[in-house]
């Protein structure tokens, strides 16, 4: 077995997959990237890497990313590999696949508003094909006079538009170092005996929780229950090294499922 580089820097560029990746899929990666580069799991990366691809994830897996990784760029990745059989997709993923006409990331106001006057002097000049989707980070741009106006804009004057709120509460996933917490929220606590007796049993460990197999057996059973609990799940985090919690927190976010650390 080819041991990963050192360190991530002078000829040869580090490449870790905080992702699902066999490893057939980061040979080939690391194969058409070429030479200067070295592609490996996040399991055996020094942390002296350059490159993290990761999925979506929360803010706390990020940062815990940061912390192994502190010289390293780390990349929001959705990929999509028919002929390879990867299907790691994510949020970008799910909203081309409803076919919108756009969208559009606006940091105030001001930044939307050239974006719809845009957008309305294609659909007045009669444009009804659908525009490729791509991701817009727009900018505080002066908004323009409109040149154009729909025919029946000054009789059409529709009521006000309600604003719709949703209020349907979404069961938390709250990760507790019940070691160090002096309190815990309400909920229930995932039960994570038989996940070390089962990975015990099956790696031979004396340390379950050092091992990837828990963290996605773990990760498994948080996605299956999160949905169906009437209130929020609690994980003990104690004693796990920050790896293991890298992988379990972004196996969680990956599924869209809200996580939260306590206190």
């Amino acid at each position: 077995m080819t041991e990963p580089p050192e360190q991530g820097s002078g000829s040869t560029v580090l490449v870790v997959t905080a992702m699902r990746l066999s490893k057939t899929a980061r040979a080939e990666l690391s194969e058409l990237l070429g030479p200067g580069y070295t592609v490996v799991d996040l399991r055996s990366a020094p942390s002296t890497a350059n490159i993290v691809l990761a999925p979506v994830s929360s803010p706390m897996a990020v940062a815990i990313l940061r912390g192994e990784f502190p010289q390293a760029r780390i990349l929001f990745t959705e990929l999509q590999d028919d002929e390879r059989g990867i299907s790691l997709a994510g949020p970008l993923s799910r909203i081309v696949a409803q076919a919108p006409d756009g969208y559009f990331v606006a940091h105030s106001l001001e930044a939307l508003g050239p974006v719809v006057q845009s957008e309305a002097r294609l659909q007045l000049a009669g444009s009804t094909g659908r525009t490729p989707l791509t991701l817009s980070l727009t900018t505080g741009l002066p908004l323009q006079a409109p040149d154009q106006h729909p025919p029946d804009e000054t009789e059409a004057a529709g009521s006000p538009v309600q604003e719709t709120t949703d209020t349907r509460a979404e069961a938390t996933v709250r990760w507790i170092d019940r070691a160090t917490s002096d309190s815990t929220p309400p909920g229930q606590w995932l039960d994570l005996e038989p996940i070390d007796a089962l990975v015990t049993r099956l790696v031979g460990t004396d340390e379950p929780r050092r091992d990837v197999l828990w963290a996605a057996l773990t990760a498994e059973c948080v996605v299956r229950l999160a949905d169906d609990l009437p209130g929020d799940l609690l994980v003990d985090i104690s004693g796990l090294e920050p790896t293991i919690r890298a992988e379990l927190q972004i196996r969680i976010a990956s599924e869209q499922i809200p996580q939260a650390n306590w206190p």
